[in-house]
């Protein structure tokens, strides 16, 4: 047991802000270091799209753990890194010689920016977390996980209340432990099919409710992302934020300019 004086002195308990490239959502989200913290939203409305502008944004290095598909990943950040339409990078990985020319043309604007591929475990995220500390000689700031759904948590499926109960805890001492942040994607999966599900296209806004699993109490923040139904406007919702603003109803909300075809955001 510890004063409160005496705590303070301790080991800094607060993380390191993570900066957001968007000006009205940074000052009204504020991501740290030492929190998980989950991005829910319905099958493209857009999780992925906010995830990787983030990583992009980054002057510090960033983990991004593609348990999903790692080609999708690559073609979207080669789009918006050329200014180009998604589609076009992927023709180009299709062929040889034609993504030889695009990595030409690409370069490697992104050396801090880490990509691992492949669905793993706590422990296989946390292993390859480790090494990349001891190759950086800090740990990244930011780790994306990209989708929560396709973690392996053994004996239970993403459907399984256990899945949830299990990783989010070890994902949130996790982040404490080594001093990151850890962002991960969550799919909206709590009313099944696109016919009974509102939510099927990510066109409608979330509440706290919408979510198979919440995260009220391991998450720091827990930020929804829906889109128009035009596609020229995605809408960042802070359901929840410790110690600031938010709203479970999904009120809270910030709007951002959204080019599909290019995977890029930029302020409304």
């Amino acid at each position: 047991m510890r004063t409160l004086a005496q705590s303070l002195k301790q080991t800094a308990t607060v993380g390191t802000r993570i900066p957001l490239p968007w000006p009205a959502l940074d000052r009204t989200l504020e991501l740290a270091t030492k929190e998980l913290n989950l991005v829910p939203g319905a099958p493209g409305a857009g999780k992925s799209v906010f995830a990787l502008n983030l990583a992009m944004s980054q002057t510090t290095p960033v983990l991004y753990l593609a348990l999903d598909d790692a080609s999708s990943v690559l073609a979207r950040l080669s789009a918006l890194e050329l200014g180009v339409e998604i589609r076009w990078a992927i023709d180009q990985m299709r062929d040889p010689d034609l993504k030889e020319r695009m990595i030409g043309e690409v370069g490697d604007p992104h050396p801090n920016l880490f990509i691992e591929d492949g669905a793993l475990t706590i422990e296989g995220i946390e292993s390859r977390l480790e090494a990349l500390t001891e190759v950086l000689g800090t740990a990244p700031p930011l780790v994306i996980l990209d989708n929560l759904i396709d973690l392996i948590v053994p004996g239970y499926s993403y459907t399984d209340m256990g899945f949830y109960s299990t990783c989010l805890p070890e994902l949130k001492a996790m982040a404490k432990r080594h001093n990151v942040c850890i962002l991960a994607l969550h799919h909206v999966t709590r009313r099944g099919g696109e016919s009974q599900n509102p939510h099927g296209l990510g066109t409608r806004a979330l509440k706290m409710t919408d979510l198979l699993y919440s995260g009220e109490r391991e998450a720091a923040h827990v930020i929804g992302v829906y889109h128009s139904v035009q596609k020229d406007r995605m809408f960042v919702q802070i359901l929840k934020q410790r110690d600031g603003d938010a709203d479970p109803e999904g009120g809270l909300q910030i709007p951002l300019l959204w080019h599909p075809k290019l995977g890029s955001l930029g302020r409304a």
